[in-house]
């Protein structure tokens, strides 16, 4: 159950507080009020897409909060932490206990706690996608319809396969010789990831080989005194060695640097005799350079086809290869496709008559259901019943009598509900009834039968009683008070007779204070819920007030008399 909604700078509401009741929670207050904000917030964390023009004017961030108790297995009740909000910047976030979440995680949350029944809620029943839906779900054939729709799914996974499979020839033909030679052309070039890195380094030390021999000739040149006509540098520190030696005979503190000079010596030669050698190694090998070049130029064209790296390429040379074989074993591959699309096929056949047996017996018992509903809503004279036609696109799935029909990924039924508005008229769909008050009641019919096994905890009814009188309003008081046995029920109504019926009544009030409008939820308490009853039925004169009165001790005595729900 819902067990706390905080709701902050969402539309006239700065900062509400709200901690709802077990039972029937009734929500009244003058139009234009703010009532129907507090479903509108629970519809914001069912997922409803929202703009910034749902924010409090000033501020920065609208956000909507809801601790909600779901009952656990043994017993014990788990509490989830909702969270979403919405920013004038056009971001948002949602949260499941502090964790950040997609929305679509946020909305399956919300769903396994409450259940939302306004004014668009109830167009969506027109739908017969929403219909069919609804009838799986009082049919207890989610499961089925689960397994129905992945076999389908591989069916035409299957089909999708077999139809690339039966091109035509040429264009086979055309892309098994394009794969071949993309295939071809990368096995022959026979590529290793780290071969490039080394080719460009071999490729600078080619290009730059005149240079680097003048180079290094001349810093031989330098050490030994050849090419440069000057005292070489190991001959200048050979005669330093020989001077700081004798020096050193004189004044030992110069030890130490004469060491150091001796080993700069010996350091200078073994240079000198490494830079010979490698000087003499240095020669240019145009016909290497050549080679070096063409195996880059191939490298870069292979990368510009086939990908920005070697190791994209060679990965599209597994796949090239790969396609080929299964092009070159297409007669093959082809049959055992064709194979499966039949298993398929007759394994979808089975599962769709199966789906659809178990919804027409459903169909039988929630029709007979509603109508009870309707009789009890003054409604006796009312049809109901759930009409069935097989798919007829793509006509490909032979039944066991031989009937052949299409499907859907929902099963091999296109579903509509109809309503017979009195005796001896026909059935019509449902979006075709008359009134809005036939409307109201309609749905308020359907939806106590679709919930009466419903596991979510927690209903919300918004407008439910749209254009429907004090007669009848006193019935649907009834309807929504015995749902309040088994669910939490939240009820926003004009209606004093469905109002009379809550076990908590709470009041939202518009309210100025200076420039700026606030809207304020408060519960009432009995006095207090008295004149507001009173006010709802037109004044607050005595007669007015003595009927506040009548309808709840009249309601009080049937809760208290009233069965179970069945």
């Amino acid at each position: 159950m819902l067990k706390r909604l905080v709701i902050r700078d969402f539309g006239i509401i700065e900062n509400l507080e709200w901690r709802p009741g077990p039972g029937l929670n009734i929500i009244t207050g003058e139009t234009g009020a703010g009532k129907s904000l507090v479903l509108d917030a629970l519809d914001v964390l069912l997922g409803r897409r929202v703009g910034q023009d749902v924010i409090r004017a000033g501020s920065s961030t609208a956000s909507i909060e809801a601790e909600l108790g779901l009952p656990a297995s043994q017993g014990v009740e788990t509490v989830l932490l909702l969270r979403r909000e919405v920013e004038r910047t056009g971001r948002g976030s949602a949260q499941v206990d502090g964790r950040v979440v997609p929305v679509k995680s946020l909305r399956e949350a919300a769903g396994l706690a409450f259940d939302l029944h306004g004014p668009n809620q109830q167009f969506s029943l027109l739908e017969s996608s929403e219909q069919l839906s609804l009838l799986d779900a009082y049919a207890g054939t989610l499961p089925l319809r689960n397994d129905f729709s992945a076999t389908a799914e591989k069916l035409m996974e299957t089909r999708a396969q077999l139809e690339t499979v039966l091109t035509d020839e040429q264009q086979l033909a055309r892309r098994r010789d394009l794969l071949q030679f993309e295939a071809g052309e990368i096995s022959a070039a026979a590529l290793d990831p780290d071969e490039a890195a080394a080719l460009e380094e071999e490729n600078n030390l080619l290009t730059n080989m005149e240079k680097l021999r003048e180079l290094v000739c001349l810093a031989r040149g330098h050490l030994s005194g050849e090419d440069v006509g000057a005292q070489s540098v190991v001959d200048g520190l050979g005669e330093a060695v020989a001077h700081l030696t004798e020096a050193a005979h004189l004044d030992r503190r110069l030890d130490a640097l004469a060491q150091t000079v001796e080993a700069a010596f010996i350091q200078a030669e073994d240079a000198g005799r490494e830079l010979s050698s490698y000087c003499d190694s240095l020669e240019y090998d145009p016909e290497r350079h050549e080679q070096v070049q063409a195996r880059l130029g191939l490298i870069k064209s292979l990368k510009k086809k086939y990908g920005g790296t070697v190791d994209a390429v060679i990965a599209h040379g597994v796949r090239a290869e790969a396609e080929l074989a299964s092009l070159d074993t297409s007669d093959a591959y082809r049959a055992g496709l064709e194979r499966d699309e039949a298993q398929l096929r007759a394994e979808l056949a089975v599962l769709g008559e199966q789906l659809s047996a178990q919804r027409h017996v459903a169909a039988e018992a929630l029709s007979a259901e509603v109508e009870r509903e309707l009789h009890e809503l003054n409604m006796g004279g009312t049809g109901f019943m759930v009409s069935f036609d097989l798919v007829e696109e793509d006509e490909d799935l032979t039944l066991a009598d031989g009937t052949v029909c299409g499907f859907t990924r929902d099963g091999i039924d296109d579903v509509e509900f109809l309503i017979r508005p009195n005796p001896g008229e026909p059935f019509l769909p449902l979006a075709r009834i008359a009134s809005t008050g036939e409307t109201s009641r309609l749905m308020l019919a359907l939806r106590c039968a679709l919930v009466r096994g419903d596991a979510v905890p927690t209903l919300v009814f918004d407008e439910i009683d749209m254009g429907i009188g004090g007669r009848s309003g006193e019935i649907i008081g009834k309807k929504l008070a015995l749902l309040a046995r088994r669910h939490q029920v939240i009820c926003i109504t004009h209606l004093p007779q469905v109002a009379a019926y809550g076990d908590t009544q709470y009041s939202v009030e518009k309210r100025v204070v200076g420039e700026r409008t606030f809207a304020v939820l408060h519960e009432l308490t009995r006095s207090a819920r008295e004149a507001e009853l009173s006010e709802m039925l037109g004044s607050l004169g005595e007669p007015s007030m003595f009927g506040a009165q009548e309808l709840l001790q009249r309601a009080r005595a049937w809760k208290e008399s009233a069965p179970q729900l069945q």
